[in-house]
């Protein structure tokens, strides 16, 4: 999942650039990054991915049931509270899937922070109960490929322009 992860990244990443920032409408953002985690989660998980009631998308393996979302500073999905969001910090699936015959599986969150410069770090596994954090997954805890490393975002440095004073001008500044 970490490996989708990386991909969807660097799809994100390069697709970003191309939209300026003052063109980018409300929820641009995050909005590209959960399609290429989508896109990139069929590619890993072709069979075991769906999409549930209010289009939600899952991923359903190894007894676990995966939702993908930004996470806050408690690593605990940012979410508006609705009875469907509650009742899914509790435990209860019911809210995702329309199908009589689901089966109950624990749900756990795939979910991402941004820094204090925007950008996407700290990818991890959150499992919640009860609206508690009970543990939680990063790629440092799984054997993965340690060669994979989030391309960090370089930031142009503003250089200032320094006009040139008056030749005698004892003024220093």
């Amino acid at each position: 999942m970490f490996k989708a992860f990386k991909e969807a990244y660097e799809l994100y990443a390069s697709e970003i650039r191309k939209t300026p920032p003052e063109a980018r409408a409300r929820g641009f953002e995050a909005s590209l990054l959960n399609s290429k985690m989508i896109q990139c989660i069929q590619k890993y998980f072709p069979n075991n991915w769906k999409f549930g009631k209010y289009k939600r998308f899952t991923l359903r393996t190894n007894g676990y049931i995966i939702l993908f979302k930004k996470l806050d500073r408690y690593d605990k999905p940012m979410n508006i509270k609705t009875k469907s969001v509650q009742a899914i910090s509790h435990q209860l699936s019911l809210p995702l899937f329309n199908e009589a015959n689901f089966v109950e599986e624990p749900i756990l969150f795939f979910g991402y922070k941004k820094n204090s410069v925007g950008n996407i770090s700290e990818p991890k596994l959150v499992y919640l109960d009860e609206e508690r954090v009970k543990w939680i997954v990063t790629a440092d805890d799984v054997r993965i490929d340690k060669s994979i490393v989030l391309p960090k975002k370089t930031q142009k440095v503003a250089t200032p322009i320094l006009k040139k004073g008056k030749e005698g001008d004892k003024k220093v500044g």
